[in-house]
């Protein structure tokens, strides 16, 4: 079974390979792992807090399961503008993925620059994660 360490996890890697793969060359590429990234964190916070996370296909759906998840936390406002922040990271989804098209330089900086924004915001949230044995030497 999934824990929100292992998405928290997946979702630093992603942003990893959005980072390493941001050329002009590959900018659908690293938009669409940038993508990947936050949706790892979304999901990663909704198990933290809810024991699950967004099982529909509607990305606004998991915006809204993310404000679900802080409701009643001293996280709640901002969540409300991070689902905002989410929910437009995501709709370059089909772009990035399914039309065959190349996304832009400017706009695979801002969706790069928006998923880092918003997993720093994630990592705030949730607790750190215990060290792995190659960070602890």
């Amino acid at each position: 079974m999934a824990n929100w360490q292992g998405f928290l996890i997946q979702a630093r890697r992603f942003l990893e390979v959005a980072e390493a793969a941001h050329d002009p060359e590959h900018t659908s590429q690293a938009a669409s792992n940038a993508v990947h990234a936050v949706i790892a964190a979304n999901d990663a916070l909704c198990l933290y807090q809810l024991g699950e996370r967004a099982a529909g296909e509607s990305h606004s759906e998991a915006g809204r399961f993310l404000q679900r998840a802080l409701r009643g936390t001293r996280w709640e406002e901002q969540a409300a503008r991070h689902a905002r922040q989410f929910t437009q990271i995501i709709r370059e989804k089909n772009a990035a993925e399914y039309e065959g098209r190349a996304i832009g330089r400017d706009s695979a900086d801002r969706i790069i620059t928006q998923a880092k924004r918003f997993l720093d915001w994630v990592e705030q949230v949730l607790p750190p994660l215990p060290l792995s044995p190659e960070e602890d030497t």
